[in-house]
């Protein structure tokens, strides 16, 4: 079988921040324990859960990401002459062997993440189809596509879609499985080669990742995974070996990411951070409401680039849909894994400080925790209790600031007009929330919303729908994930035109006479006057 290179990665520049803008030390390594072995160092990761040690993982220096970047260049010339269909078949192994090797891939995700169970299953569910839409559709988004030649019907035109080279994908801690496999199979499935640096909060599951795509057959340096630093992460953005990046992390990390892409003229796709509105007015169906907050601001312990953040209620409902939402969060139980509870540990200790530090300003400038609002100190881990906030407005952190935590805040509105303010009242634009039996006005109000993403009557189900794009808009990011758009992003496109009847010359060609002139002049009359 073919050997797959596995190198450990990394997840942001030289930047000092984490997954959603968290401060990190001044190595970029957000608090992790980094450990000197002679030249090389490594940094520590625990079970945030347990703080059980899990292992110690390299932090590959430029010279390293040079040679796979070497390594993939070459492979690339062979994966790229494949057919399509011979591509979409190497993934569709890739994928049945994710499936066979379910079982191992739940327990890194869980023991490094500190998810529940479900949460992890639900990963891999996503994973999986997007995989499988890839598979299907790719051959076909990527096939030359006719285009219109307009009045010359003696011409032909289409596009080809080229693979670009070699692809960095650098994914964040979050959903280490489903926000690396998303990238990296749409840029196979165009024909490029992938570098993928994980976060160093999170490797293992990346690691994983390239042990089943070996397992799968997958042929040899098409796919590598190198683990590290901030550094190890701008060495990949900087080198002029790298194509292509693709960042999915903090807007501030993002930005500087797309400086240096813009620089190089390297092309770049940012899926960057949120801070969701949802939208209740008071005809929705408030039970169906409350269960899609809770589940959306506190599945994966709130670190979700599209949660459930800020929620706005239309003043008659506000009252029975805080008391939904609290009598739904006291039910929720908080746990280890093997207890099967509702939500599991934040991932790690930086994290709560930003949490602790968002609910801390509130309090003090006087919002209500109706609930949860500090670590869970029955556990070891990093636990933080399920929180609900009211009686606070936009001059708070909590309101402006990505919490990234099982947090959401509850204000009531009077209007429509005043709604769509409040939403848009964020330097972000992900994903949305409207909620209402009224579609005519659940439809104007979400075209009115600054979102790349929308839902109605619903929470996170835009993610899932393969065929639709995910990107966002303002300073949640640029380009395009997933469907038609997603999957060509990974593509240089060539327009190409063919001449069909092999006559000597073009009418317009050499050499021009007044007459010709006159001939045009006339034409144009005729055609566009």
């Amino acid at each position: 079988m073919a050997k797959l290179s596995i190198k450990p990665r990394t997840s942001v520049l030289h930047a000092k921040t984490g997954r959603n803008g968290s401060p990190s030390n001044g190595n970029g390594h957000v608090g992790l324990k980094i450990i000197q072995k002679g030249k090389k160092r490594f940094f520590e990761k625990l079970h945030p859960a347990t703080l059980e040690h899990l292992g110690n993982y390299p932090i590959e220096d430029a010279a390293a990401v040079d040679q796979v970047l070497d390594k993939a260049r070459s492979a690339f010339k062979s994966w790229s002459n494949l057919t399509l269909k011979a591509r979409a078949k190497h993934l569709k192994n890739f994928r049945k062997q994710l499936v066979k090797d379910m079982e191992e891939v739940i327990d890194v995700i869980c023991s490094e993440c500190g998810k529940t169970e479900m949460d992890a299953i639900i990963e891999i569910f996503t994973v999986c189809e997007h995989m499988k839409y890839v598979e299907k559709k790719g051959p076909v988004f990527l096939a030359d596509e006719e285009r219109s030649t307009g009045l010359f019907a003696n011409k032909g035109a289409y596009v080809s879609f080229l693979p670009r080279g070699v692809v960095g994908v650098i994914s964040p801690w979050n959903y280490p499985l489903v926000l690396s496999v998303g990238p990296v199979t749409q840029a196979l499935m165009a024909g490029n080669t992938v570098v993928l640096k994980p976060s160093e909060v999170t490797p293992r599951t990346s690691l994983k990742l390239a042990e089943i795509a070996l397992r799968s057959g997958l042929p040899a340096d098409v796919l590598h995974v190198i683990t590290g630093d901030g550094s190890t992460g701008a060495a990949l953005v900087e080198s002029p070996k790298s194509d292509m990046i693709c960042f999915t992390g903090s807007t501030a990390t993002g930005r500087k990411i797309g400086e240096i892409c813009g620089r190089m003229l390297k092309p770049v796709i940012l899926e960057l951070g949120g801070k969701a509105p949802m939208v209740v007015f008071d005809d929705a169906n408030l039970q169906r409401a409350a269960n899609g907050a809770l589940w959306g601001g506190f599945s994966n312990s709130g670190q979700t680039c599209i949660t459930v953040d800020r929620i706005f209620v239309q003043e008659k409902a506000y009252e029975e849909f805080v008391s939904l939402v609290q009598k739904g969060a006291a039910e929720l139980r908080q746990g280890l894994r093997d207890e099967t509870p509702s939500i599991g540990s934040m991932t790690f200790p930086k994290q709560i400080q930003i949490v602790e530090d968002h609910v801390s300003d509130a309090r003090k400038n006087g919002a209500t925790i109706l609930s949860g609002g500090k670590k869970n100190v029955a556990f070891e881990g990093h636990f933080y209790e399920p929180t609900i906030v009211t009686d606070h407005d936009h001059s708070f952190k909590i309101m402006r600031e990505e919490t990234f935590g099982p947090v959401i805040n509850i204000v009531p509105f009077k209007t429509e007009e005043e709604v769509v303010e409040l939403a848009n009242a964020t330097a972000y634009g992900l994903n949305a929330y409207v909620w209402s039996k009224d579609m005519k006005r659940a439809r104007r109000v979400a075209r009115k919303v600054r979102s790349g993403n929308m839902n109605l009557n619903d929470v996170y189900s835009n993610y899932i729908i393969s065929d639709l794009p995910f990107g966002g808009v303002k300073s949640s990011g640029l380009g395009k994930v997933y469907g038609i758009e997603g999957i060509r992003a990974f593509s240089d496109q060539q327009a190409v035109c063919v001449d069909r009847l092999g006559l000597s010359k073009e009418l317009w060609w050499f050499p021009y006479s007044k007459g010709k002139q006159n001939l045009f002049r006339n034409v144009i009359r005729f055609l566009f006057g």
